[in-house]
């Protein structure tokens, strides 16, 4: 589903991801972890391009994100293009950037009605189904400033998939949330995982990494120290840098 081939990303001098290579197979769940500056939120958005890589290839399907290939080179596509590679990409945020002038229901139909043209009526049956999967089909026509953080996240992830997205894109989903709101957003992870939903989580959960990744990776200083099966990269961690993370969060 995603291929990752030697890219890197500069912010100015700032050398921010330094040649990442990274798999991740259809229906798997690939979680990532590392400190605070290590690369990981800014790796996501580059694989929804939110950011453009510096040098490198990034696949989603078999499909080159951001550009096209002529002969090699590399030419940017253009913004509508880009528009149409993102719509199969979900991706929910640390903050949940939903619309506060717009209802639960509201947030979830926008996208579907606005670019693929999907009729109010449909939009609005998909989203109820949606809010029911989250566990707030009662909270449909709440605002977010009604809503907890963890119902806010909820309706965002609801939002990301109305889309019918083929990957979902999680940075950091719990880390500004209350500790007793947390488990109702990784309930509804868990949940996306079992329905065989291919995803990318960065997250500080190892619990949730331990008990639903296929895949973890440990990254720092823009680079991938380690990866594994997370049972066992979690036990029994290789490399010195992991081993000093993983004490000092578990």
């Amino acid at each position: 589903m995603v291929r990752i081939q030697d890219v890197h990303k500069f912010f100015g001098s700032h050398h921010v991801l330094c040649g990442i290579d990274m798999t991740v197979r259809q229906g798997e769940v690939s979680v990532i972890i590392g400190p605070s500056g290590s690369g990981k939120s800014t790796l996501l958005r580059c694989i929804n391009m939110l950011e453009t890589i510096s040098a490198g290839r990034i696949y989603v399907r078999e499909d080159l994100i951001g550009f096209r290939e002529v002969k090699g080179q590399l030419h940017d596509l253009t913004p509508k293009q880009v528009a149409v590679q993102r719509r199969d990409i979900g991706m929910v945020f640390q903050r949940f950037n939903l619309f506060p002038h717009r209802t639960a229901l509201q947030n979830i139909i926008e996208a579907p009605t606005q670019v693929k043209r999907v009729s109010k009526t449909s939009a609005r049956t998909k989203a109820m189904e949606l809010l029911d999967r989250v566990g707030l089909a009662d909270h449909a026509n709440h605002y977010p400033a009604q809503l907890s953080g963890g119902q806010q996240q909820r309706v965002a992830i609801a939002r990301a998939l109305a889309m019918e997205p083929e990957l979902m894109l999680f940075d950091e989903p719990t880390s500004a949330l209350d500790p007793e709101l947390v488990g109702d957003v990784l309930n509804v992870m868990k949940d996306l995982a079992k329905s065989g939903m291919t995803m990318i989580v960065v997250t500080h959960e190892i619990g949730f990494a331990r008990e639903v990744g296929d895949t973890l990776t440990f990254m720092d200083a823009g680079v991938v120290v380690e990866s594994g099966d997370p049972r066992e990269l979690i036990a029994n961690p290789q490399h010195a840098r992991t081993q000093e993370f993983l004490s000092r969060v578990l």
